[in-house]
C-alpha cells in the first residue's frame, strides 16, 4: 500500500511540474511554435529595439492582451478538460476563441479608448441589436475561469466568482460591505475591456518582470 501511495504521489508531483510530458508529434511541435513565440515576444517588448527602430511598440493594455492570449492558447492546448483525457478539438476552439476575445483588445484598442468604456453594438437589422463586446467580455471572462481551473484548481476559481457576483449583486450584501452594484455591462468592460482588473497590476507584472 505504501509502495501504490508512494507511486502515486510521484506520478502527481511529475504531472504538475512536467504538464507537457505526454505531448507528441505535431501537437508538441505547435505547443513549443507558440511558446518561442511568446518568449520573443516578450523579449521584443522589454528589449530597446522598438524604440530604436520605431516600430513594435506596444501600449500597456494591448500588450497584457497579448501576454494573456498566449497563455490561454497554451493553457487550452495543454490541459484538457480532464487529466485523464487528452486534448480535443473542442479544447482548441475554446483556446482560439479566447485567444481573440484576447487580440480583440490589441486590435480596436483606440476605439476602446475614444468610446470611453462604452461597449460596442452592432444593428443587423430591424430592433435586432448584437451587442458584439459584451459578448467577446463575457466569453472571454468565462474561458479564463475555465483555464485557471484546468491549470491551478476550483478554489481561485470559487474566489474569483465569488468577487464576480459580489460585484454585481452589491445591493443586496449585508449593509457594511453593501454597494449600488454593477449592471452587466458595466461589470464586463470593467473586467475585460480596462486596465484595472483582469488587465491589471497583477498580469502588468507578469508582462514586464515575471515572464523575463
Amino acid at each position: 500500500m505504501s509502495q501504490n501511495t508512494d507511486i502515486n504521489i510521484e506520478s502527481k508531483i511529475q504531472e504538475d511540474l512536467s504538464p507537457t510530458k505526454k505531448l507528441t508529434g505535431i501537437h508538441l511541435k505547435i505547443v513549443a511554435a507558440i511558446a518561442i513565440i511568446w518568449s520573443l515576444f516578450q523579449l521584443w517588448y522589454a528589449s530597446p529595439f522598438p524604440f530604436w527602430f520605431n516600430i513594435g511598440m506596444f501600449k500597456g493594455l494591448p500588450a497584457r492582451a497579448i501576454h494573456l492570449g498566449f497563455a490561454l492558447l497554451l493553457a487550452y492546448l495543454i490541459f484538457p478538460y480532464s487529466r485523464s483525457k487528452k486534448i480535443s478539438i473542442i479544447d482548441i476552439s475554446i483556446g482560439i476563441i479566447g485567444t481573440f476575445c484576447c487580440l480583440y483588445i490589441y486590435f480596436f484598442y483606440d476605439q476602446l479608448v475614444d468610446r470611453g468604456g462604452i461597449l460596442l453594438k452592432i444593428p443587423l437589422g430591424q430592433n435586432i441589436i448584437l451587442p458584439i463586446e459584451l459578448i467577446i467580455g463575457i466569453c472571454g471572462i468565462l474561458i479564463l475561469l475555465e483555464a485557471t481551473r484546468r491549470v491551478i484548481g476550483i478554489p481561485l476559481v470559487i474566489i474569483a466568482l465569488c468577487f464576480l457576483i459580489f460585484s454585481y449583486f452589491g445591493k443586496y450584501a449585508p449593509e457594511i460591505i453593501s454597494h449600488g452594484g454593477l449592471s452587466l455591462k458595466r461589470l464586463v468592460g470593467f473586467q475585460w475591456f480596462d486596465q484595472e482588473a483582469i488587465f491589471g497590476i497583477p498580469i502588468g507584472v507578469s508582462v514586464d518582470f515575471i515572464f523575463l
